[in-house]
């Protein structure tokens, strides 16, 4: 079989592979290769100099804990003292002989600067048909609040006691006090001491002075006077 002459063109070399030091150069598409380390004589490329970001990111998330922080202390101090809504009805429990009805709307002559707070304006009952006597507000001015006012009732003075005892007994008071007044005043008095959502226990008394009756066409009419006196009492008491 002839041989092509000597001087016939001769097929290209293929193109190589390698690059100097026989690391290879490229992927065969004209691309640096990849999935290359340090080992394989590839350096990733370097981030381009200049400050970082990460420094000015830790005031930022101190900043963000120490307010949520606060978001959370103040919500649970709100919700510590947060205040009830007003009762628009107190229950009539067995023994108190006389329907209740809520005081709250009678104590308002007595009310100064938000005191007392409405959770105990919300526990202080009234025997229903009893009226505020004219003039009777007054200011004992004991400590943090001491006011006191007066009523009428068309009932006994012993119906006007069980009322307090059974009612004053139901809304949670501690009668620490029952018995006659001080100093042999008439009457009969009983003391109830509840705590409130300001942080201080409130105390209230109940005075009763004896019964009065009519005359004449009247004296069959019967009408009772007690004394109601609102006090916070505080550590200097």
């Amino acid at each position: 079989m002839p041989r092509p002459p000597l001087d016939a063109p001769q097929s290209p070399a293929p193109s190589p592979t390698k690059a100097s030091g026989g690391i290879p150069s490229g992927n065969g598409n004209g691309r640096p290769p990849t999935g290359r380390g340090p080992d394989d004589g590839f350096v990733a490329p370097r981030r381009p100099p200049g400050p970082s970001a990460r420094p000015a990111l830790i005031p930022l998330g101190i900043a963000a804990l120490v307010l949520l922080g606060g978001g959370i202390s103040a919500a649970v101090t709100t919700s510590g003292n947060a205040q009830p809504p007003a009762a628009h009805a107190i229950p009539t429990v067995r023994g108190a002989t006389v329907k209740a009805v809520p005081g709250r709307g009678a104590l308002r002559r007595i009310v100064t600067g938000g005191q007392p707070p409405q959770d105990i304006l919300n526990v202080v009952p009234l025997p229903e048909g009893a009226v505020v006597e004219t003039g009777s507000a007054t200011d004992n001015g004991i400590g943090l609040y001491d006011h006191s006012l007066s009523f009428a009732v068309p009932v006994s003075e012993q119906r006007v006691i069980s009322f307090f005892r059974a009612e004053l007994r139901a809304l949670e008071w501690q009668l620490v006090t029952q018995g006659p007044p001080p100093h042999g005043a008439p009457g009969y008095r009983i003391v109830g001491q509840h705590p409130s959502s300001d942080g201080y226990e409130w105390e209230l008394g109940v005075t009763v002075t004896p019964t009065t009756f009519g005359s004449g066409a009247d004296a069959t009419a019967q009408t009772t006077s007690f004394t109601m006196r609102l006090f916070a009492v505080t550590d200097d008491d």
